[in-house]
């Protein structure tokens, strides 16, 4: 007798279906957390090396970088005659993260090229080592893996030089045009160093470094940017209050992004070697992951006032260098305290603890965090 083979029933195989339906949907997050978990502990590894540069560069020189220094120049039409007190302090880190070579290119210049360009580098926007053909992927072009938060998706497709996601903390004070400023609240100024001698509030209570996430569109180059990226132009009146930046911007955010555009551009990380506010640093004032904004309509990265926030691409907020090396991850929730008064040189700073981590010699106390 002959028997029959009973195979799946349609509901069965509809079943079954399901079944493998809901533990995709269950397994899918849990990847996306994991891969999530190991891009931030990557991320948080790019600052230790930064953390470890500043520490070795310190017990050579005494100090710390300055966020924007270097020498003069003599106004050639190639910006090849100096690089115009313009040169990142990332450049100056270079011998310390493993980057000799590249930094003893920078050092030495190029004397074939004519004009030369001098001992120390030439300016960070002229375009050295995109033009010149014995400079191709060179100088101020060449990208380094530890200085891209690999949760950041970049800007490769429209930088034409080096890009990085990791930002200066020039503390909580804005003063009258902070893109040149020598005197700050923060660990870092334009042609000034600090050390550890300087970090009155000590080194564990006080911000290097922090995320801050890559941009490179014009104004009105983007019609809904992210708020993270975006930076609106402008505002009147940041410098006495820093509120008035989230005024200016809440008619036209929702759900993080900018609902309109044309007043907005980004910046942020479009060189690594320009040492300009917009470029490679942030303010402790508004909490991270809000809006930033300056004070004029300039296009580039050379506005006068500028309130630029710490940003990241990472859940609930960004990783953050202290001063003694150590990484830490901030809330997008952390107490900002006042925003509608100005700070002040060498005072406690009037933003909450926020505020209060931007600052080397505020006389906060551990306490206070």
């Amino acid at each position: 007798m002959q028997r029959r083979l009973r195979g799946f029933t349609l509901i069965e195989l509809l079943v079954v279906i399901a079944i493998i339906a809901v533990l995709i949907a269950l397994l899918l997050p849990a990847v996306q957390q994991a891969r999530e978990a190991a891009r931030r502990t990557q991320c948080k590894n790019n600052l230790k090396q930064f953390g470890l540069a500043l520490h070795n560069y310190h017990d050579v020189f005494g100090t710390f970088v300055y966020a924007k220094g270097g020498t003069n120049g003599g106004g050639n039409g190639t910006r090849f005659d100096g690089n115009y007190n313009r040169r990142s302090g990332v450049v100056s880190l270079l011998p310390f993260m493993d980057q000799a070579a590249l930094y003893q290119r920078i050092e030495a210049g190029n004397p074939a090229l004519s004009p030369p360009v001098i001992q120390g580098g030439a300016a960070p926007w002229s375009g050295w080592g995109v033009t010149s053909p014995y400079d191709v992927g060179g100088g101020y072009n060449q990208r380094i893996p530890f200085f891209s938060c690999p949760t950041d998706p970049g800007i490769a497709a429209n930088a034409p030089k080096g890009v990085i996601s990791y930002a200066f903390s020039m503390g909580d004070y804005l003063g009258a045009s902070n893109r040149d400023i020598t005197t700050t609240n923060g660990m870092f100024a334009s042609n000034t160093t600090y050390g550890t001698r300087d970090i009155i509030d000590g080194t564990s209570n006080t911000l290097a470094f922090s995320e801050r996430v890559q941009a490179n569109f014009n104004i009105g180059g983007k019609a809904t940017p992210d708020i993270r990226e975006g930076t609106l132009t402008s505002v009147a009146g940041i410098t006495s209050s820093p509120g008035a930046c989230l005024a200016a911007t809440a008619p036209i955010v929702a759900a993080n992004r900018y609902t309109n555009g044309a007043l907005v551009k980004g910046r942020f990380s479009s060189t690594w070697c320009d040492g300009q506010p917009e470029n490679v640093s942030f303010y402790s004032i508004l909490a991270p992951n809000s809006v930033s904004c300056v004070s004029d309509n300039n296009t580039n990265s050379d506005a006068a006032v500028n309130l630029l926030s710490a940003s990241s691409y990472h859940s609930g907020g960004v990783t953050a260098l202290m001063a003694d090396g150590a990484v830490r991850f901030i809330s997008n929730n952390i107490d900002t305290g006042n925003l509608g008064v100005a700070s002040t040189l060498g005072g406690k700073s009037p933003y909450g603890v926020w505020g209060g981590l931007g600052t080397k010699n505020g006389g906060e106390t551990l306490g206070d965090f």
